[in-house]
């Protein structure tokens, strides 16, 4: 009878604790303000900018976009690599280096994935860029969708 009692006592402490929320982890932000005034995005001496014309997968419209590589020593230091992103005139936004890849053997082709700090319409967003093209995905409920087919204009 004890054995049962303790067993019994040892799986409703399990399934409890199992259910109890897990303490939220803080989200690496990266070395880029969340609050980035447009002046100061339009220094060409700190910022390069890019034009881009995008198909919007999830509504067919045309979006246009704007990234901007910051300039500074600093911000090409491995941990500090980033770019702002800015959709059809609203907020920029920043987004983290994530990874290069070579898609060939001698690494003349590659792409380039990004990742946003925050959620933007209520997911993250990744951006895998290519010579000429970028794709800008959603990332809902786990799941990679595309939403946004970018080309430099």
């Amino acid at each position: 009878m004890n054995k049962l009692k303790l067993i019994l006592l040892t799986s409703t402490l399990t399934a409890l604790f199992a259910c109890a929320p897990k303490p939220t982890v803080p989200v690496k932000t990266g070395y880029l303000k969340d609050d980035i005034s447009p002046a100061e995005l339009q220094n060409a001496a700190n910022y390069k900018r890019y034009y881009y014309t995008c198909t919007n997968f999830e509504t067919g419209a045309d979006s246009y976009l704007s990234t901007y590589f910051p300039l500074s020593r600093e911000s090409r230091m491995k941990d500090n690599f980033g770019i702002y992103f800015q959709l059809d005139g609203d907020k920029a936004r920043p987004f983290d280096h994530i990874e290069n890849k070579a898609l060939n053997a001698q690494a003349s082709r590659f792409e380039v994935t990004y990742r946003s700090y925050r959620p933007i319409q209520g997911d993250y967003i990744d951006l895998v860029a290519h010579e000429h093209s970028s794709v800008y995905y959603k990332n809902h409920q786990g799941m990679r969708m595309p939403w946004l087919d970018c080309r430099e204009s």
